[in-house]
């Protein structure tokens, strides 16, 4: 069995290092498409033990694009799971490495992972993101990711947030995956930039990618008050959990 983990990514800089290194090992193989990366993402990626394709196309079509890469996978590395996964996230199973618990996995083609969400808080230590943002939100986000097993029917969805084949499919969990998303004021403003760009240069509803579409129309320091205002806390209070993925 051969479980291969794939992304697309964009100007990730300072986290792409850190989650893709822990992601390394807990599959067989990595493919991380570069969407256009700017801040040294690329040479980052380069410099590691994975293969790394272009994606030119300015247009957010992830899920045609996540599930190209599921395709690829199969066809050229033999996987029989993919693993698809952001630049921002660090997946974990308590029973140890990805790959070998979903080779242990007979009954399902999907297996879910919750998803929680790190943040900012005026207590982090210095440090980079995955070592510094070490409290989480207590409760899962309410949409999980998947690990998907391949085939030739499999549409991995907007967001990574689903998959689908023509078959019916069940799914279980076990898997976390601990999200920094929001990292920085300065970061979160380039990433609502890219991805209203990213949105606007689709054929997609408007509905989809509202979020990004809407702080992108915003300035700069506004999107820093955004990202002071909803993304960042003084001090963490009762929902929250201290969770450090990587201990100092």
């Amino acid at each position: 069995m051969t479980v291969v983990a794939i992304s697309m990514v964009r100007d990730e800089a300072d986290i792409i290092e850190a989650t893709v290194g822990h992601m390394i090992g807990q599959v067989d193989h990595i493919i991380v498409a570069d969407n256009r990366s700017v801040d040294g993402t690329r040479g980052i990626l380069e410099s590691l033990d994975i293969t790394v394709v272009d994606d030119p196309e300015v247009g957010y079509f992830q899920s045609d694009k996540m599930t190209a890469l599921a395709h690829r996978a199969r066809l050229e590395f033999g996987a029989t799971w993919v693993v698809p996964f952001d630049a921002d996230e660090w997946w974990v199973h308590p029973e140890g490495r990805i790959a070998d618990v979903l080779e242990s996995v007979t009954a399902w083609p999907v297996v879910e992972a919750e998803l929680f969400d790190h943040v900012a808080t005026g207590v982090d230590p210095d440090g980079p993101p995955v070592e510094r943002m070490q409290w989480r939100r207590r409760t899962p986000s309410g949409l999980p990711k998947v690990a998907c097993r391949t085939g030739e029917d499999l549409v991995i969805h907007q967001g990574n947030h689903g998959a689908s084949y023509e078959a019916p499919h069940l799914s279980t969990s076990g898997l976390v995956v601990h999200h920094f998303p929001y990292r920085s004021a300065e970061q979160f403003s380039r990433k609502a930039a890219n991805g209203a760009e990213a949105y606007a240069a689709t054929d997609l509803s408007c509905d989809i990618g509202k979020h990004w579409r809407d702080y992108g129309a915003l300035s700069d320091e506004q999107r820093r008050d955004v990202f002071r205002r909803w993304f960042w806390v003084p001090e963490p209070d009762d929902s929250f959990v201290h969770d450090p993925v990587i201990t100092p």
